[in-house]
């Protein structure tokens, strides 16, 4: 066995055992954003078209929710769990698509820098230390398993259609400009983000093998199949929402992240949120905030955030928007900041070459693999950078620059270039199995799954599917109790308002329970323990409270 294969087969053994401990790990683990894609994903199963096109949240991860579910009908118990191991099928579908853009990239190298690779550069097994160290690191530590949320899966399609892009640059074929269109509309599918980004990736296709003097005609293909594929739905969301739109997701982060709107553009002190569909506030103090709309939902302000939003018109600010890119920047330096060995060992490589024309010239040279990575960073840096937005664009972009290097000029030294690879590669993984210990304490001892006890318990005290509840110091922490039992969450009270309603008079708290009632409103629930137990009774061993609103209050 050559030490390539021995190198591939040992990451990928220990890329299945992290990624699985960390999906194992985590398996009770559902944030807001997991909460809203089952309850999507049961809208499709059920039928409920209003409830499932949803401008804020892209289909496909609710599709591949709702196969799971259809296919394999986990009980509320393991219904996390099965989200979790999607989430690991994902890891490795990222990892093969991650595996092919790779070798499509070591091969470009070897025709166009004969000194990058093989017995005149880099030997190959260093070449996919790097690389699967790489991956590695922006899977399980910037992406994770733990999440639940698309980014797993835009990864493997991003490394798909950087692999695309590679291979179009060296044979372009009818039938790989029509492929790349359609894993394009797939990631559009994916995240909405991807819709703009994708026409870059389809001009870069078109200029990738003969430049601007030569662009490839049967890039109109891509486009053609992008367009097959992802209109469908463009079509479907904007009939429901009853106006021309791919998804909101953009204006709505736009919305929050860099221009919020101007007082005269939102709704009065009574309410909050946009004028059209206004989340009511019930009381000032403490703030009791009530809410209804059209569609069936866990939690329905996080459910559709263009739906509350509706009616506010984005504004531009140059200032404001100033702020965002610096915000984004520090982000960008914060990622950065976490992998310092990196940078490290690519300044030693490069300063020791000290030739940073030929560097630069050969990067510009590989610009159809990282252009659209860094249009990615780009957009971003212009709203929100978050690890797992940027993990994929970040990834492709580092390992351009490591390919661009004049290792005819490091070789001159023999075996530094590994040395330095070894050391990136010892750094990243002492810290990747530090991160891995916690995952697997949590395999040998198996968390409780408190959001499942919460909502059986609740079940036990009378509360049925479709029943209304209340929550007493909401925070950004998923309700997925809430789900799991099929109650709707209609009303709360903010964490930051929950001193001031134990500090209300019993008459006022007497008050809110009554206008809760007389909106249908069963049980006000708390992750915290009460300061006045009297009417609270703890469910099980979840951590959570329960205060029931008597039959005669509801009347």
């Amino acid at each position: 066995m050559n030490v390539n294969r021995r190198t591939r087969i040992g990451f990928w053994c220990f890329a299945a055992v992290a990624g699985f401990l960390q999906a194992w790990g985590s398996r009770f683990y559902i944030e807001p954003d997991g909460a809203n894609y089952l309850d999507i994903a049961d809208a499709y199963l059920r039928r409920d078209w209003g409830s499932a096109f949803n401008g804020y949240w892209s289909p496909l991860y609710s599709w591949l929710l709702a196969a799971v579910k259809w296919l394999f009908a986990p009980s509320a118990y393991w219904e996390s769990t099965a989200l979790h191991l999607l989430n690991f099928v994902l890891f490795l579908l990222a990892l093969f698509c991650f595996e092919l853009c790779f070798r499509k990239l070591l091969a470009l190298l070897a025709v166009r820098f004969p000194d990058a690779v093989g017995d005149q550069g880099l030997p190959n097994w260093a070449w996919w230390t790097l690389g699967y160290v790489a991956f590695l690191l922006l899977s399980l530590r910037m992406i994770s398993l733990s999440n639940d949320t698309p980014d797993m899966a835009l990864a493997a399609l991003l490394f798909l259609a950087s692999a695309l892009l590679i291979e179009i640059a060296q044979r372009p074929t009818t039938l790989g400009h029509a492929t790349l269109g359609v894993v394009l509309a797939i990631a559009y599918l994916t995240k909405s983000v991807m819709l703009p980004l994708s026409f870059l990736y389809i001009i870069t296709g078109m200029l990738a093998r003969g430049g601007i003097k030569k662009p490839d005609p049967r890039a109109a293909l891509g486009l053609a199949a992008f367009l097959l594929v992802g209109s469908p739905f463009v079509i479907s969301l904007s009939r429901a929402k009853g106006h021309f739109t791919f998804g909101e997701t953009g204006r709505m982060a736009y919305l929050a992240q860099v221009t919020p709107p101007a007082a005269g553009d939102v709704s009065g002190s009574a309410n909050t949120v946009g004028p059209l569909h206004p989340i009511k506030r019930l009381f000032e103090n403490p703030a009791v905030y009530a809410y209804s709309a059209p569609f069936a939902s866990t939690y329905p302000p996080w459910h559709d955030a263009s739906y509350w939003w509706e009616g506010v018109s984005l504004r531009f600010s140059l200032r404001d928007q100033f702020r965002a890119i610096g915000r984004g920047l520090s982000g960008y330096f914060h990622i950065l900041s976490a992998e310092k060995e990196w940078i490290a060992g690519w300044l030693v490589l490069a300063i020791f070459a000290s030739a940073w024309r030929e560097h630069a010239k050969r990067w510009l040279a590989l610009w159809f693999v990282w252009l659209p990575s860094v249009a990615m960073l780009a957009l971003y840096a212009l709203v929100l950078v978050e690890p797992r937005y940027v993990a994929v664009a970040m990834a492709i972009v580092w390992i351009s620059l490591f390919a661009a290097l004049p290792w005819h000029k490091i070789n001159a030294v023999p075996r530094l270039a590994s040395a330095v690879v070894l050391g990136i590669a010892i750094i990243s993984g002492a810290s990747l199995l530090r991160e891995e210990a916690p995952n697997l304490g949590a395999l040998l001892r198996p968390p409780a799954h408190s959001q499942w006890q919460a909502a059986m318990q609740l079940r036990q005290l009378g509360l049925q599917p479709g029943d209304h509840a209340a929550v007493l110091g909401h925070t950004t922490i998923a309700d997925y109790w809430a789900h799991l039992g099929g109650f709707t969450i209609t009303a709360d009270v903010p964490l930051e308002e929950v001193q001031s309603y134990w500090s209300a008079t019993p008459e006022k708290r007497a008050e809110i329970s009554s206008a809760l009632a007389a909106l249908g409103v069963k049980a006000i629930v708390s992750a915290s323990a009460p300061a006045i137990p009297d009417g609270w009774q703890l469910l099980g061993d979840s951590g959570y409270y329960v205060h029931r609103i008597s039959a005669s209050t509801r009347r």
